[in-house]
């Protein structure tokens, strides 16, 4: 069986086809540009193929069949019709009107993105629609086929009966309803707020798509968050020396502080950050403890050997010696006060997280701008409009989370947290409807247990 994969670039999406023996059996796709006449005083939106050639239908129907619709409404149609195209040059189709009830199955497979099994063909790509993405491409293609060729009664066009529930009152005061919907469309759940946890099947999204995708960095960063509770801040202060071995074997200590050589996004909470360099020998600094001068975080010896291969990949020699510039930021834009005398190779304290470009220090927006890719290709809402929740603060909440649903106490959690008052710990707790019946069927379970052991006795 062949497998598709695709590849970004800024006009659009190149694919690729595979046989079974990973053999380039087709490179199809369809690029595009947006232009600005000054004349017309018009936005002319402009698809063709690999080759350049006009995509025609697509064209008339941009600029001239819904031309004088909103800016975002043609921009969305550029988008899926691009995917569009793109697909019926894969299944060799020259006019839309020949779709039949199969291609448009196969359709609906290559549109959702991600990875799949296919019948004839499987698909590997690294864009994933959510359902309203998907749900709005084929709105899109209804009206395409409608506007152009008067296609009215395919399978994208055929609808079912579904049952609502009107008015939120308590018995008489709601009543039943029906409306109807397309059957290729897919069910999107109203979303009162954005989450703020990643749960466990988004992390499995995330660390596939960093697999295919990225690197060691992006790995580390999200696994520090996720499995260890960091602040981003935390993580991007981190230094060669705060990596030190515990005194349990197998284990290892993160030191989290703060120094002078931080940048304002590379700072801790609940230590104190100090105003001079003198400070760094003052008791308080040497300290560990809410609002001292550090705290730990423990962590499992794996964990500290995949930061050091990130450290040796990212350091290596032979790749440094192919950019002075990288080398001379290392050297001059990423060293890190010392502090302490963990022993050092050439006594010299860095930051750990590099921005791949420059090779200094990755700033938090740097980092989110990485995390927004990343998040896009494992299919995750991202708050696009407030941007009320910090997306790398997710991770921590997840953390939390997780450590409640586990059974965690309040006070135990605050010590896991880092925090000074079991307070604070509330705004971590942010079970939604799923979350809420997970805790009940398992508070319910714990109850009946001691109560069976109680009328046992």
């Amino acid at each position: 069986m062949g497998v598709i994969k695709d590849r970004q670039t800024s006009l659009g999406t190149v694919y690729e086809r595979y046989d079974s023996n990973n053999e380039l059996i087709q490179k199809f796709g369809m690029i595009g540009f947006i232009k600005l006449s000054t004349v017309r005083r018009k936005t002319y939106f402009i698809i063709t193929d690999l080759k350049g050639n006009l995509i025609e239908d697509a064209n008339i129907y941009l600029n001239e069949k819904i031309g004088d619709d909103k800016y975002k409404k043609r921009e969305t149609a550029f988008s899926a019709l691009k995917v569009f195209y793109s697909f019926l040059e894969l299944v060799h189709i020259d006019n839309p009107q020949n779709l039949t009830s199969g291609d448009i199955r196969d359709l609906r497979l290559f549109l959702e993105g991600g990875k799949k099994e296919g019948s004839v063909w499987s698909v590997d790509l690294r864009v994933r629609r959510d359902n309203q993405t998907y749900n709005n491409y084929l709105n899109v293609y209804r009206n395409f086929l409608e506007k152009m060729y008067g296609i009215t009664d395919s399978f994208l066009f055929e609808t079912i009966k579904i049952g609502t529930t009107i008015g939120n009152g308590f018995f008489a005061h709601a009543h039943k309803g029906t409306q109807e919907r397309y059957k290729a469309n897919k069910k999107v759940f109203k979303q009162q707020s954005v989450p703020k946890y990643i749960k466990p099947y988004q992390y499995e999204r995330i660390m596939d798509v960093i697999e295919r995708s990225y690197g060691i960095r992006e790995k580390v960063i999200i696994d520090l968050m996720y499995n260890y509770g960091l602040r981003i801040g935390e993580v991007l202060g981190l230094t060669f020396e705060d990596i030190v071995p515990s005194y349990k074997e197998g284990y290892y200590n993160l030191i989290i502080r703060d120094r002078m050589s931080d940048k304002p996004t590379q700072r801790a909470k609940g230590v104190i950050t100090p105003t001079s360099k003198d400070e760094y020998n003052d008791a308080w600094y040497r300290e560990q403890g809410n609002h001292l001068g550090y705290q730990t975080v423990l962590i499992e010896e794996e964990m500290a050997e995949l930061i050091q291969e990130y450290i040796d990949e990212s350091r290596d020699d032979i790749l440094l010696s192919k950019s002075p510039i990288k080398r001379e930021n290392l050297k001059n834009n990423a060293v890190a006060d010392r502090v302490s005398t963990t022993p050092l190779v050439n006594n010299e304290n860095q930051y750990i997280f590099l921005n791949h470009q420059h090779y200094t220090p990755i700033t938090q927006a740097g980092w989110g701008y990485v995390l927004r890719g990343i998040f896009k290709e494992a299919g995750i809402h991202v708050d696009k409009g407030s941007k009320s929740t910090n997306l790398s603060h997710r991770f921590r909440h997840a953390f939390a989370m997780k450590r409640v649903k586990s059974g965690m106490q309040i006070l135990e959690l605050q010590k896991e947290l880092r925090h000074a008052s079991p307070k604070s710990c509330e705004a971590y707790y942010n079970p939604d409807d799923e979350d809420k019946v997970e805790l009940l069927r398992k508070n319910n379970e714990r109850y009946k247990e001691t109560y069976d052991k109680d009328k046992n006795k």
